[in-house]
């Protein structure tokens, strides 16, 4: 029974990571999108309301990139820490 749960810890704490990375690679590239649409384009730069939209896309889109370049970075950096299996004779 001990060992059932010893298993059980790495997958809830794999899930919570999957589960915190993709809130973070949804709600940040959104965030940045109406950032950047009225902060930087429209009370900024006072860009007409289709350019800054158009612009503000651009925008989420390059942090949509970069924040799953983090998950893969991250994912690629956990599978190296993982320890390898022992084998028993």
């Amino acid at each position: 029974m001990i060992e059932g749960k010893a298993n059980e810890l790495p997958d809830f704490q794999v899930f919570r990571t999957v589960i915190k990375y993709c809130l973070f690679i949804i709600i940040v590239p959104v965030i940045s999108f109406f950032a950047a649409k009225i902060v930087l384009f429209d009370c900024l730069l006072r860009l007409e309301a289709i350019t800054s939209s158009v612009y503000s896309a651009v925008v989420a889109v390059i942090v949509l990139h970069i924040t799953l370049g983090l998950y893969i970075y991250k994912a690629y950096g956990e599978a190296d820490k993982a320890p390898k299996p022992v084998k028993k004779d």
